[in-house]
């Protein structure tokens, strides 16, 4: 209307508006978000790059489990050391149990979940100084081995990143260590029973793991590809 006046707006909702739009994005939730995150994953890792103070970012990134994103997030380099010169803490070690737990065996990008392992990997290669930081439980144990995929060998990648972290969870109780607690027994004894199912052919994982965790999704099911817009220059 004539006279109407704009409206003003703060910087702060400036910034609420843009995040939204970049948490939208994140989500890739659809084909135009997967391509923005695409490019936004291209911009962070290869001009900001990984650092202590913004890597909960690139979890957001990853948990989206799109593979498009995560092979844009890794590019050449060696999943299993995604996040090598990061320190590990608590928060990350909680972020990792918390995707290993929503994410259905077979239901997510293999690479994404070697991001994750890699990273598991590095925190207990000193068992006892990882559980301090996350005192894991069992059910912790069962949804970091329910993502083996026993249709596969030892080799590969996937798998290969598993066992590594449940032979070093079993490591806990070694006689030269100092007795455990009961929890950190059960979870040492539970890791190791994981792994010596998947390494013995005559056994099953469910042998180990409750039959729930290891319903099996597919990520290539409905996985939401790029929309790739051409630029006229």
């Amino acid at each position: 209307m004539p006279g109407q006046p704009w409206p003003q707006w703060s910087g702060a909702e400036i910034d609420a508006l843009a995040l939204n739009y970049i948490s939208d994005i994140i989500s890739a939730g659809d084909e135009y978000s997967v391509f923005a995150g695409i490019a936004f994953s291209h911009y962070l890792i290869n001009k900001v790059g990984i650092l202590s103070d913004n890597y909960p970012i690139y979890f957001r990134l990853i948990e989206s489990g799109n593979r498009f994103i995560v092979d844009a997030l890794v590019g050449d380099r060696d999943p299993a050391k995604f996040f090598g010169n990061i320190q590990p803490n608590t928060y990350m070690l909680r972020e990792c149990f918390s995707m290993l737990t929503q994410w259905k065996a077979g239901g997510i990008y293999p690479k994404g979940l070697v991001i994750i392992y890699g990273l598991l990997s590095r925190c207990y290669h000193d068992p006892e100084e990882g559980y301090r930081m996350y005192p894991l439980s069992v059910s912790d144990v069962n949804n970091l081995g329910k993502h083996l995929d026993k249709s596969k060998d030892q080799m590969d990648p996937l798998n290969r990143t598993v066992l590594n972290v449940l032979d070093e969870l079993a490591s806990l109780i070694e006689p030269q260590r100092p007795i455990p607690s009961a929890e950190v027994r059960d979870v040492a004894l539970q890791a190791n029973n994981i792994r010596g199912k998947f390494l013995d052919m005559t056994k099953r994982l469910n042998e180990a793991i409750p039959d729930i965790l290891l319903e099996r999704g597919d990520f290539t099911q409905g996985e939401i590809k790029p929309n790739v817009v051409k630029v006229e220059v």
